[in-house]
């Protein structure tokens, strides 16, 4: 029944979606919307689902062998030599497993620890894809504005030029001094036509992650995240990483459902007390009903080494689960880490990069000014612009740096919406 009310929510989730895709040459697309859009496309949520949903059936059929087996057997003799035929036959068994040395036991753990296992990987694969898709989501907005800082700086090259060729004209600079700024326009030129093509790949990459085809015009709209924005501590990310984290429940399930294969290993080793009723009832009046309580041992007493070699496997498994273990709580430790690191280095170079851009502006302002009036060669203007780029670029990348750390340090603590949750 929930999987089923789920199943409205996301349809009814992607209906109201469709006219947004449907005009995506108009309507800019927010973080959130791609966000879910991609959770109701992407490949890997949907086989994730799959994968649950199979979990649930094994874990059902698990469950059946503490219920009754009912089966109804008729038949009917058309033909036998000496004797008349159209002779009908029915009977009815019910069958009850009593105990089975405690396999069944073991059997209902395991399948319960599998289906704990695949929702908690479902989980962390919705959280990988919310991540991938606003990495990517911010890669394309910062290709954008390094764009714009490229299209800037081409057209302050091309008005120098117009103003040196002036300057010629009039006879006030020497026609040498247009050779540099022509050289440093076809440079320009190169930059603005590989950021056009960054625009494009990382519109691309981003429709990729949300599980869509490439599309030609994919609009989305900006973010403005505060820069104080208030983040927990690394000893607190740490915490909140070990508690959070659904690749933690992940791997605690596949060692309970290691543990739990052992123990049916081992229960095949040895003999084991079998318990079982029955009722049979002949419906063609030829024999009585009969009710029958059978107890016995069962053990297989040669079979070529199979159950020790099972018994051996599930072991390994085992201590396989636990090394998988040990490793993500390194691995979580040095993702947490890294993403405290790269978002405490990205916000001291935003503040550092917009101090960089402001002065880099002035020394562009007093070169002008000197160039107008004779103090300054055209070389000293393209060093200032050349200087006020590079600044805008920097302020450009630290803040979306700054951004993707966010989102970073969310995803490494296994949070569940972020900034980007509101957007």
């Amino acid at each position: 029944m929930l999987m089923k009310h789920l199943w409205v929510l996301a349809f009814v989730g992607l209906c109201s979606l469709l006219p947004v895709m449907a005009q995506g040459t108009q309507t800019p697309l927010t973080l959130r919307q791609c966000i879910d859009i991609a959770l109701q496309q992407q490949g890997d949520v949907l086989q994730g689902e799959r994968a649950i949903d199979a979990a649930a059936a094994r874990q059902a059929q698990a469950k059946s062998s503490y219920y009754p087996q009912v089966t109804v057997q008729g038949s009917s003799r058309v033909l036998q030599s000496g004797v008349p035929g159209d002779r009908n036959n029915g009977s009815l068994g019910i069958t009850q497993n009593i105990y089975d040395g405690g396999l069944r036991e073991v059997r209902v753990s395991q399948a319960k620890s599998s289906v704990t296992q695949t929702s908690a990987g479902l989980a962390r694969t919705r959280q990988t894809v919310t991540f991938d898709v606003t990495r990517s989501y911010l890669d394309l907005l910062r290709a954008r504005r390094l764009a714009d800082v490229a299209d800037t700086q081409l057209t302050y090259i091309q008005g120098q030029l117009e103003l040196v060729k002036t300057r010629v004209e009039v006879g006030d600079a020497a026609e040498v001094d247009v050779i540099p700024i022509e050289a440093q326009l076809a440079n320009a030129r190169v930059d603005n036509l590989a950021t056009k093509n960054a625009v494009r790949t990382a519109a691309i990459a981003l429709q990729q992650a949300m599980g869509l085809p490439p599309q030609s015009q994919f609009p989305i709209a900006d973010v403005t995240v505060p820069t104080d924005l208030a983040v927990p501590t690394l000893e607190e990310s740490l915490l909140q990483a070990m508690v959070q984290r659904p690749d933690v429940l992940q791997v605690k399930a596949g060692i309970d459902s290691a543990q739990s294969s052992v123990k049916s290993a081992k229960i095949e080793l040895y003999p084991r007390p079998i318990v079982s009723g029955q009722l049979d009832q002949d419906f063609s009046g030829q024999s009585d009903r009969t009710v029958s309580i059978s107890a016995g041992l069962a053990f297989d007493l040669f079979d070529g080494g199979n159950n020790r070699a099972a018994y051996d496997e599930a072991r390994a498994n085992l201590a396989g689960s636990e090394i998988r273990r040990a490793q993500l709580d390194r691995d979580i430790a040095a993702q947490v880490q890294t993403a405290y690191l790269n978002l405490t280095d990205a916000r001291e170079r935003i503040g550092a990069s917009e101090f960089s851009v402001q002065a880099a502006r002035r020394n562009l302002e007093a070169q002008e000014e000197r160039y107008k009036q004779g103090l300054a060669i055209p070389l000293d203007l393209l060093n200032a612009q050349v200087t006020l780029t590079t600044a805008d670029s920097n302020a450009v990348q630290a803040r979306y740096d700054y951004y993707t750390a966010l989102a970073q340090l969310d995803y490494a603590m296994g949070k569940v919406g972020g900034w980007y949750a509101e957007e």
